[in-house]
């Protein structure tokens, strides 16, 4: 398995992606391997949407992981792997990971 990318909450490898500090209380991770992953989409976090949302899951069906540094974000991306409640992530390079799912799902 080689590592595509990896900080503190999220790594993607050549088959997955696993998000750290998701489950909570306990912070388990969870994985998502490239072909569950039905579409990704770019949201602007804002106060109605994620932006104070440390973790867990607000007005929206959208859980974010543990990310204490997520109010001084700006987007996140949202992945949707078939279930109601959608994971929503904020990697520190959103760009590189924005990158690796499109090329991911389209394979």
């Amino acid at each position: 398995m080689t590592i595509l990318y990896a900080d503190r909450y999220i790594i993607c490898d050549d088959e997955s992606i696993t998000i750290h500090w998701y489950y909570f209380p306990l912070g388990i991770s969870k994985t998502i391997t490239y072909d569950r992953i039905k579409s990704i989409k770019e949201e602007e976090l804002n106060l109605l949407q994620g932006k104070l949302r440390l973790w867990g899951m607000d007005l929206t069906p959208y859980w974010f992981h543990l990310d204490l540094l997520r109010p001084a974000k700006n987007k996140f991306i949202l992945i949707d792997d078939g279930e109601w409640i959608k994971p929503a992530i904020t990697p520190e390079n959103y760009h590189k990971v924005l990158e690796i799912l499109q090329d991911k799902i389209l394979v």
